[in-house]
């Protein structure tokens, strides 16, 4: 395959399209694909659970958007790309202006030009405001028709499956295999009254992962059972919850479990972190959150009280060499964070650490301060020992552990000032602070300083970092975003951080820098188009040879330089063309990929998503990532290396507004291989092939 032949076709597709800025803007398309939205806070990433948590979120919010005309400050700072600031004046013209007949009608707001209306149409609507019934709205109704009216009850059901199947599937029992079938299974029921009631069910079921009753394993046919119900704005009560729950507060560092953003297209907004307190949990990802029950009263219209109390048991590898005589529990070596349970090894370990935790906060929150404390204690049901490797010495260990902070935000017109400060169990101070800035004038910017040292470790924090941990990490973040003439905006970020104790792989202390450029335009409402540079440099481990031919453990860093460019055209409201060039670079190996994606609206009802990929890497470290449009609630992100083509085709059918049917298969071929994936996924052949299912049925 020729690198030379893909440019090639790009310029085919492309010329066209960038030719046709002369065609009459009647062909303007209002309409947005949301997931196209997604990938702006998905980009690059891989498939772990807080990517999962994230396209569920927002879906769940593009499915039930926030009404402009009664959502408070704290409920639209929610939504992806309002920062606080925003969020006030949006709530300001509403009341000191003018109603919202429409969502754009925030074209008027400062700070709002057509890119970021673009981002946010999908999660907002706008409701006549003498319409007191609205979900968002702090009113409640006794009335039968009322209630019913405003219940929306949600069911779903998806099964997906590869057909190409590994020597994990083989009937001969006598090696490894999986336990269980092929076939991923999901149910999701979720019933909701106007925001003030929810109720949320989750059933799920791994490839591989055998369908029976074992509750000695914690497994009930289903090996991930997740379920929530909370009540909300009762009272005093600001917020019960019985279940399954996260907790997320400050910007992270002490308590932060579920949904968060990175460092991605948006280098502003998605940094300065606003903790949504206790969030009901029903989620197919299956380790960070709590199960147990959790209450925030508001002992005033400025200062909350929260407590939880948390008892469930996580999947750890068992140190069998400490058995002793078996008079004291056997202890934990790690904890596991795959949450795949479908070989005889890994079901042995699920379920083997129980962790009882205690927890709360208190927050004052007014429109200038938002302030508070919080906290955890946990008590583990046996001892977590790490081991005596080095990069492990300053692991979670023993039988307990805690974390406690204090964290201020404080908001000055345009301007936002964060930080937040927390003591680990062994007494070990971390901190993280900055400022930002979001200006009326198209000017946004973010400067963010983090500490997080070698001991200071939490079993439930997640704060801003670098290297993908709040520990064992210095560094300091700048984000800006220009609107800098008409339509055209440009951003960008530098990450500089260090790491002074080793880590996995890494026998010395090491650091990294990551930076992005990305220059957007909308040339037309039809024609928009990104370009986007970046340049990463990490740190791995490596051996030379040392005086006297002996073997040495040391450190080499590696820049990884990527660029893209990216075209969306509208031909109409049914038919959109997605064009893309993609390369990258790093330690002498190249990579590149060019896909052609295609948006139609065959008929009211049914609508097609496809894509052709085709991608030439020298291997796995200029590996490509493409995100794909998929089912609701779900999302893929493949991994492509080697060469070959990706092709995908997805079609969803909604014959009623209360159902949708949708399907999608997809397949990877590889020319110049014989086998596909490795150990017990390794397939025989040149392809891989799956298909989804889904049906949606909403009341």
């Amino acid at each position: 395959m020729s690198r030379l032949l893909l440019c090639g076709a790009l310029f085919l597709v492309v010329a066209p399209a960038t030719l046709a800025q002369s065609v009459a803007d009647t062909t303007v398309t209002d309409s947005v694909d949301v997931s196209d939205l997604l990938e702006r806070f998905v980009d690059e990433r891989s498939t772990d659970a807080p990517t999962e948590q994230v396209v569920e979120r927002l879906t769940r919010l593009a499915t039930s958007p926030l009404d402009l005309n009664h959502a408070s400050v704290a409920l639209l700072r929610t939504v992806p790309g309002i920062s606080r600031p925003l969020a006030a004046r949006i709530v300001e013209h509403r009341t000191h202006t003018a109603p919202f007949s429409s969502v754009d009608d925030l074209a008027q707001i400062d700070g709002i030009d057509a890119e970021k209306l673009r981002v946010l149409r999908p999660f907002l609507r706008a409701s006549p405001p003498s319409d007191r019934t609205t979900p968002d709205s702090d009113t409640s109704s006794s009335s039968l028709g009322a209630l019913t009216s405003n219940l929306d009850f949600t069911l779903i059901q998806r099964v997906t499956r590869d057909l190409d199947l590994g020597r994990g599937y083989d009937d001969d029992t006598s090696r490894t295999t999986f336990k269980g079938s092929p076939a991923r299974l999901t149910t999701r029921m979720r019933l909701q009254y106007r925001r003030r009631v929810e109720l949320g069910l989750t059933l799920d079921k791994d490839p591989g992962e055998p369908l029976e009753w074992a509750p000695g394993t914690g497994t009930y046919v289903f090996d991930h059972i997740a379920g929530t119900f909370a009540l909300r704005d009762v009272g005093p009560l600001s917020t019960l919850v019985l279940g399954d729950f996260t907790a997320q507060y400050g910007q992270g560092l002490a308590l932060w479990q579920g949904i968060s953003f990175g460092k991605g297209r948006d280098p502003v907004s998605s940094i300065v972190r606003e903790g949504r307190g206790i969030v009901p949990f029903s989620s197919t990802a299956e380790n960070r959150f709590f199960r147990g029950a959790a209450a925030t009263v508001a002992l005033s219209p400025t200062l909350s009280l929260t407590g939880f109390l948390s008892r469930r048991a996580r999947d750890a590898s068992l140190d069998s060499s400490a058995a002793g005589d078996g008079s004291s529990a056997v202890p934990a070596r790690t904890l596991s964070s795959g949450g795949l349970h479908r070989t005889a090894s890994e079901i042995a370990r699920k379920g083997t650490f129980g962790t009882t935790t205690g927890g709360g906060a208190a927050s004052y929150h007014s429109s200038r301060l938002h302030a508070g404390l919080a906290g955890y204690y946990s008590r583990f049901g046996r001892p977590l020992r790490p081991g005596n490797r080095p990069y492990r010495r300053f692991s979670v260990s023993g039988t307990r552990t805690s974390m406690v902070s204090a964290f201020a935000t404080a908001y000055l017109d345009e301007y936002v000032l964060f930080g937040e400060v927390a003591r680990a169990h062994n007494g070990t101070i971390g901190a993280v602070g900055g400022a930002a800035l979001d200006h009326d004038t198209g000017v946004e910017a973010v400067l963010l300083a983090r500490h997080y040292p070698r001991a200071f470790a939490g079993l439930f924090n997640s704060a801003f970092g670098g290297g993908g941990s709040s520990q064992n990490e210095r560094g300091i973040y700048a984000g800006l975003r220009l609107q800098v003439a008409a339509n055209w905006w440009i951003s960008g970020y530098v990450d500089q951080y260090r790491s002074p104790w080793l880590q996995f792989g890494v026998p010395q202390p090491a650091s990294g820098l990551d930076t992005r450029l990305v220059v957007e335009t909308d040339l037309r409402p039809w024609l928009s188009t990104y370009v986007q540079v970046r340049a990463d440099r990490s740190t791995s481990g490596t051996e030379y040879r040392g005086p006297h031919g002996r073997l040495l453990k040391g450190v080499r860093q590696t820049w990884r330089h990527s660029a893209r460019w990216h075209i969306e055209y509208a031909f109409s409201d049914h038919l959109t063309l997605r064009t893309r060039l993609a390369g990258t670079r790093s330690g002498g190996s190249t990579g590149i990929l060019f896909y052609q994606g295609i948006g139609l609206q065959l008929h009211p009802t049914l609508e097609l998503d496809a894509r052709v990929a085709l991608f030439d890497t020298d291997g796995f470290r200029t590996r490509m990532y493409a995100y794909e449009h998929d089912l609701l609630y779900s999302f893929s992100v493949p991994v492509l290396s080697d060469q070959g083509q990706r092709t995908y085709l997805l079609l969803q059918y909604a014959p009623t507004s209360q159902l949708s049917i949708g399907a999608k298969y997809g397949v990877t071929w590889y020319p110049h291989r014989d086998t596909v994936g490795s150990g017990l996924n390794a397939t025989e052949g040149n392809q891989a092939r799956e298909v989804r299912l889904q049906i949606r049925w909403r009341l």
